[in-house]
C-alpha cells in the first residue's frame, strides 16, 4: 500500500497555531545535521579510503568495477565509465574537505586511464576485455554524457586547461555525431534506436557542471536544448510523469496504453530541472514538483521506507524491488524541494529528506550479490551534501534551512 502526496501534509490545526510545526523543525534540524555528521563519517573513513586504494587499478588502469567480499579487484570485462564516474567522486571528496592529496592522485590516476580510452573525437569507449582491448566499439550517449561530468569536476579540481580543450571537443562531437534528424540525440552510433531520455539527462547533468566553469555559451545551448526535449517529448503532460524509451520518431513506447515509469529517474530529473531554473532563471513549470509528487505517491513504499525501482504509468506496481540509487535520488529531490520552500512545504519536504536519508544510512553502502559473493559499486559516489551546501543557525516561521547531507552511491 502506497501513501500518497496529501498524506505527509500535517493537520490544519498543527499548522494554524504553529506550535507543533516549529518544536518538529528544531527537533528534525537536529537530526538532520546528526545525519550530516554520520554520513560524513561513513563516507571519509570508510568509502572513499577502500576505494581511493583497493579500488584503483595500477595494473591495468582507472577503476575497479567490482570487489571481492575480501576487498580485492575483480578480473574481466570493465566499463570504461566507471573511471569517469570514480574522476567525479574523488573531485566532489576533495571538495567535501577529505584529504586533498589524495583525491588529486585518484583524479591524476583516472583521467590518464580515460585519455588513453578515447577515440581521436573525444569519445570514450564503452567496454574492455579481460585482456583490456576494447570489447564494444560502439559508441554509447550515456557514456560521453558522463565523461563530460568527469571532465567539467577535473578541471574545477585541476585547472589543467587540456580538460577544456577535451569537453569542448567531446560536446562538438556529440552535437555532430549523435544529433537526431527531428530532435535530441540518438542512444548509440551503431544501434541508434530506441530513443532514452534517460542519456539525456546526464547530458543535461554534465552541462549544468560546465555553466559556472566556462564562459562557452554553447554549454547553456546544450542545456537548454535537453530541457526543451524534455518539455516536449520526455515527459506526459497528461499524467506530469517521466516517459522512458521512445522509437525511432519520438513516439512512447507503451504497452495496453501505458508506459514504465522509474520514480528514481523522476526524482532525478526533478531535482536537475530545479539546478537548470537556478542556474538559468529558466522556468519548467510545475514538472518538477508533480514528478515528484508522482514518484512520491505510487513509486514510495512506505512499509520498507524505500523509493521502488519501477511502476507503471497508471501507477500500479511493474518492480517492487528496490536498489539503492533511487533512495539517493528522492533525497536529492526533497533537499531541492526544501531549498525552494517556504514554511510547512519546507518542513514537509525537509521530513521527505531526512527519510530517505534515513533509509540511506539502514542502508548498506555496497551491495553484495548472493550468487557472485562480490560486492558492486557503481563507481560514483555523488554528494548531496552538496546540494543543500548550508545549514542556517537561524530558525524562522519560514521555516529551517535544509541541513547539508548524504553521500550519493549511484548504482547500475
Amino acid at each position: 500500500m502506497n501513501v500518497t502526496y496529501s498524506d505527509m501534509k500535517p493537520d490544519t490545526a498543527s499548522v494554524a497555531n504553529g506550535s507543533l510545526i516549529a518544536g518538529e523543525e528544531l527537533r528534525d534540524t537536529a537530526e538532520l545535521k546528526e545525519t550530516l555528521g554520520l554520513y560524513r563519517k561513513v563516507l571519509f573513513e570508510q568509502i572513499l579510503p577502500l576505494w581511493s586504494t583497493v579500488g584503483a587499478d595500477h595494473a591495468r588502469g582507472g577503476y575497479a568495477e567490482t570487489l571481492s567480499a575480501r576487498g580485492r579487484g575483480a578480473p574481466g570485462p570493465r566499463r570504461v565509465r566507471v573511471t569517469a564516474r570514480q574522476v567525479y567522486a574523488m573531485c566532489e571528496a576533495a571538495e567535501l574537505g577529505w584529504n586533498r592529496l589524495a583525491a588529486e592522485a585518484g583524479v591524476r590516476h583516472g583521467c590518464r586511464f580515460l585519455a588513453l580510452h578515447t577515440s581521436a573525437g573525444g569519445f570514450l569507449f564503452h567496454t574492455l576485455a579481460a585482456d583490456d582491448s576494447v570489447s564494444d566499439i560502439g559508441f554509447d550517449l550515456y557514456d560521453q554524457a558522463f565523461l563530460l561530468f568527469a571532465h567539467a569536476h577535473a578541471w574545477r579540481l585541476l585547472r589543467d586547461p587540456d580538460i577544456v580543450e577535451r569537453a569542448r571537443l567531446l560536446r562538438q562531437s556529440v552535437v555532430e555525431r549523435f544529433a537526431h534528424a527531428d530532435g535530441g540525440f540518438v542512444d548509440r552510433l551503431d544501434k541508434p534506436f530506441p530513443l532514452r531520455s534517460n542519456p539525456h539527462m546526464h547530458l543535461l547533468e554534465a552541462s549544468l557542471a560546465w555553466l559556472p566553469l566556462d564562459p562557452d555559451p554553447r554549454w547553456r545551448e546544450l542545456a537548454d536544448t535537453v530541457v526543451a526535449l524534455f518539455l516536449s517529448r520526455f515527459v506526459d503532460r497528461e499524467r506530469g510523469i517521466l516517459r522512458e524509451t521512445f522509437g525511432a520518431d519520438w513516439t512512447p513506447v507503451e504497452d495496453a496504453g501505458r508506459c514504465r515509469v522509474e520514480p528514481g529517474h523522476n526524482y532525478e530529473w526533478a531535482w536537475l530541472l530545479m539546478r537548470w531554473e537556478a542556474l538559468t532563471g529558466g522556468d519548467a513549470g510545475a514538472f518538477p514538483l508533480g514528478m515528484v509528487g508522482f514518484a512520491e505517491t505510487h513509486g514510495y513504499d512506505p512499509l520498507r521506507r524505500v523509493a521502488v525501482n519501477e511502476v507503471w504509468s497508471d501507477g500500479s506496481a511493474s518492480d517492487g524491488k528496490a536498489r539503492l540509487w533511487p533512495q539517493t535520488e528522492r533525497l536529492k529531490a526533497w533537499l531541492a524541494v526544501a531549498r525552494r520552500s517556504q514554511g510547512p512545504d519546507r518542513w514537509r519536504a525537509e521530513k521527505s529528506a531526512l527519510d530517505a536519508a534515513g533509509t540511506n544510512i539502514l542502508s548498506p553502502c555496497v551491495r553484495i550479490d548472493s550468487n557472485t559473493g562480490k560486492i558492486r559499486l557503481a563507481q560514483a559516489i555523488r554528494a548531496a551534501l552538496t546540494e543543500t551546501a548550508c545549514c542556517s543557525e537561524k530558525r524562522t516561521g519560514e521555516g529551517v534551512c535544509s541541513a547539508a547531507f548524504g553521500a550519493y552511491i549511484l548504482q547500475t
